[in-house]
């Protein structure tokens, strides 16, 4: 079996529509990737001035690894970002409970001393952006197989 040219090519349509509402694309979506993107973009570009409103030291060795991370959140906030654009729910559905876990996790680092009790700052933050996206989610209707159809 040959594929043609037209065959393996990306559809020019998003595989998921965003849902047409009142107001617009999924905003809880979109904010919390520009948040992703700035903190990414903070800790590739200045790692100190960024953890030390965390109340965190760095050591000079930890830099690197510290630049590097940042340039991973800034990947990991393209994820949000390309969500927004296409309406990808699940994705949207899989980000609520990896949020509210973040709020699990930096507590449980907060209770055994590993943090700064500023980071659970980050954590309600990640809480907060969860039940937005919660809630928008139920606010949107998902779209019915017939209008993605059409």
């Amino acid at each position: 079996m040959r594929m043609t040219d037209s065959e393996w090519r990306a559809p020019s349509e998003p595989p998921t529509p965003v849902t047409p509402v009142p107001f617009g694309k999924p905003w809880s979506i979109w904010f919390w990737g520009a948040l992703l993107s700035t903190a990414g973009l903070c800790l590739a570009v200045a790692p100190q001035a960024a953890l030390h409103l965390l109340k965190s030291p760095l050591a000079p060795a930890a830099l690197p690894w510290v630049r590097f991370a940042g340039l991973l959140l800034l990947a990991y906030a393209m994820g949000y970002h390309v969500a927004g654009w296409t309406g990808q729910r699940t994705y949207m559905r899989a980000s609520v409970v990896l949020r509210v876990m973040s709020l699990v996790v930096l507590g449980a680092f907060v209770l055994l001393d590993w943090l700064p009790k500023a980071w659970l700052a980050v954590g309600l933050g990640d809480f907060a952006g969860a039940v937005w996206t919660t809630l928008e989610l139920r606010w949107r209707p998902k779209p019915k197989a017939s209008e993605s159809a059409a």
